[in-house]
């Protein structure tokens, strides 16, 4: 399985930065990383960033590290033929030096250096900030550079500061500062996350980290914490909260569908993650959207 893709800006123009509007039937890319701040336009699907696995819409704004996978997928609806859906995004792509290479080493600037640090597990950034944010995408679009580089100093200080930001995915998976390290995690989250809904044997994970079977479950809770049998449950646990809140099919059908194989083993698993079982997690999220 290829490994995943690095999408760069333009180095050489705009102080490494790169803004784009995307207006398209649906989005294209493979599982890929680069560092993004990505706002949804219109358009609706799936977001993978690292271990999180959430819905997105109409607004959702995400700011992804630069060593963190993550795809946006629209729902099916958007492939059919003759549809009339359309995904429209704005996507910010910069590179950590955009400002100069000295410029993160300014006492001052330290506030964007953490965010560059949360930014690992990817930022999902709501409300006001996220309001006065996508405002400020919207004119970079017809900024020229040196204002583009004034706008994201702008933005990073604004994500600095808000409490209206929450952290995706483990960002620990991805701290390694060892290229071949961050490449070997990447390879483990990438096959993960494409087929965690199947029977991932500890032969099949062991050989893409390229790594004895002893070896594999040392690294992995070295640098995760926690054994990748916990983390595949963790994921596998995140797509049936998508499934409990966004579908009608049964609960023993979702337990499937995530890539259990035992519902009494789901139902344990599900209320060890989440502190509720699945029929409970369901019924009370039903009770506040309704």
């Amino acid at each position: 399985m290829p490994k995943p893709k690095f999408l760069s800006s333009d180095r050489t123009s705009n102080f490494g930065i790169s803004v784009s509007y995307f207006e398209l039937p649906f989005f294209l890319n493979p599982l890929h990383y680069h560092k993004e701040l990505a706002y949804i336009i219109e358009g609706y699907g799936t977001r993978y960033v690292g271990s999180s696995i959430k819905s997105y819409q109409k607004g959702d704004m995400v700011l992804v590290g630069e060593e963190l996978t993550h795809v946006w997928k629209s729902d099916q609806q958007f492939y059919e033929k003759d549809t009339d859906l359309l995904t429209k995004a704005i996507v910010l792509k910069f590179y950590p030096d955009f400002a100069g290479k000295d410029f993160l080493r300014i006492p001052d600037v330290y506030p964007i250096n953490r965010v560059f640090e949360k930014a690992s597990g990817g930022l999902h950034i709501e409300g006001k900030t996220n309001e006065i944010i996508s405002n400020i995408l919207h004119k970079m679009l017809d900024q020229s550079s040196l204002e583009q580089m004034a706008s994201l100093i702008q933005i990073l200080s604004l994500i600095s500061k808000s409490e209206e930001v929450e952290v995706l995915s483990n960002f620990d998976l991805h701290k390694s500062s060892n290229p071949k390290e961050k490449d070997r995690m990447n390879k483990i989250i990438q096959h993960t996350m494409l087929n965690f809904t199947k029977n991932i044997s500890l032969d099949e994970i062991s050989n893409v980290a390229n790594l004895s079977k002893s070896a594999f479950c040392r690294y992995f809770k070295n640098a995760v914490k926690k054994s990748y049998s916990e983390f595949l449950y963790e994921v596998r646990v995140e797509f049936a909260c998508k499934m409990l809140l966004e579908s009608n099919v049964t609960i023993m059908q979702i337990c499937y569908e995530s890539g259990f194989n035992n519902p009494s083993a789901f139902s344990q698993i599900f209320k060890r993650a989440k502190g509720v079982t699945p029929n409970q997690y369901r019924k009370s999220n039903m009770i506040v959207n309704y």
